[in-house]
């Protein structure tokens, strides 16, 4: 993690100590006690210390993406947000700029590449739904009260098109976070379905 980023994790982790966690706790439906907030990310048991802001994922410390992902979404509980049900591109999010950034979203695919139903598996592992768009495509549980379409489909090396991965995003998803934060979730989706650490 480069020392921005690491400045903005911190930032970020003492800003959400701010916000009222009662409302999460009630807007959300989180499980908690003194010490902790509950819930599952991706399937997964997670622990965000009340104290601390330090959130546990699966028994290890949270990078960059999914800690941040989570704080945002948590501050947002005094609002009310609710799902919208109705699935939208990330351009449909971020007008002009996601058109610009929407390149870049992509890493290296090529853990997925040919590994299709060992992908699915682990999809299906996480709570995912399937669905029939792409090579690969599961609604999955990004929190137990945050859902995301992903999507991937596999390039074609004689044709030279590259493999895709994108996501799919609830049209009020602007109201559970920031258009960034959309990137630091497409960034934990992608390295967890690829198996790869997330670049921050």
């Amino acid at each position: 993690m480069t020392d921005n980023y690491r400045m903005l994790f911190e930032q970020s982790r003492e800003r959400f100590l701010t916000y009222d966690q009662r409302a999460m706790i009630d807007w959300f439906g989180l499980e908690h006690d003194e010490d902790a907030l509950y819930f599952r990310v991706l399937g997964a048991p997670a622990r965000l210390d009340r104290r601390t802001g330090v959130l546990v994922c699966g028994g290890r410390e949270a990078g960059f993406n999914e800690s941040c992902t989570a704080y945002d979404i948590l501050s947002r509980a005094a609002d009310r947000p609710v799902l919208a049900g109705r699935w939208v591109g990330i351009v449909d999010l971020g007008g002009n700029t996601a058109a610009h950034h929407v390149e870049h979203l992509t890493q290296d695919l090529s853990a997925v590449d040919g590994r299709l139903e060992e992908k699915k598996a682990l999809c299906r592992s996480w709570g995912g739904v399937e669905q029939k768009q792409g090579d690969l495509s599961f609604i999955v549980p990004l929190f137990d009260f945050f859902p995301v379409w992903i999507q991937y489909w596999a390039g074609e090396e004689e044709l030279d098109i590259p493999s895709k991965f994108k996501c799919l995003w609830d049209a009020n998803t602007l109201d559970f976070m920031f258009y960034e934060t959309t990137w630091y979730a497409h960034g934990y989706l992608q390295a967890r379905l690829t198996g790869t650490e997330s670049a921050r």
